[in-house]
């Protein structure tokens, strides 16, 4: 027992020494900077304006391609008030629909908002809902920004900011 331990963190070591040096020599690529907008949305998301706002766990950011889409799976809770925001590098306005999980009921599409790019919203009942974020573009659009060092594909940073907040309490 006491060689596999020693073997096991001989070949953690020597794995780790081998592939600092293959990074160093750009041999290969560096997860961390594998996705270079891994924070994007705390940077560039619009923050409420009004107070009492927390930031929430479900907030995401990516490289996108033009014309690509992604889905964001959350969930929004009785009694809680949610700011959502959505960003991207080059300013683009993206489409984000969000959807009950469970029916596929259409709750929000931005695109029928004049492609408003954040919402605040109250929850009445707790429900899974899949936030669906479309950035527009795609084939034939010459596509300019950083380049996924695992992928070898360019594009641009998109996020989604995720906010929340007790409710006010109204009636008697």
């Amino acid at each position: 027992m006491k060689k596999l331990v020693s073997f096991s963190i001989a070949l953690i070591i020597v794995t780790s020494a081998f592939t600092g040096i293959a990074q160093r020599y750009g041999n290969v690529p560096k997860v961390a900077a594998s996705n270079p907008c891994s924070d994007f949305h705390r940077k560039a998301c619009l923050r409420s304006p009004d107070e009492g706002f927390s930031y929430n766990g479900q907030s995401r950011s990516g490289l996108f391609s033009k014309g690509q889409q992604s889905t964001v799976k959350a969930v929004f809770y009785k009694g809680m008030d949610y700011h959502i925001s959505v960003c991207t590098e080059d300013e683009v306005q993206a489409q984000f629909i969000i959807k009950d999980a469970r029916t596929g009921e259409v709750l929000y599409d931005n695109s029928t908002d004049n492609n408003t790019q954040e919402i605040q919203i109250s929850n009445v009942s707790t429900r899974n809902v899949n936030i669906l974020v479309v950035l527009p573009g795609g084939e034939g659009e010459k596509e300019k920004g950083k380049k996924d060092m695992v992928k070898g594909q360019e594009g641009v940073c998109a996020g989604i900011m995720v906010e929340h907040r007790r409710s006010d309490k109204t009636g008697f």
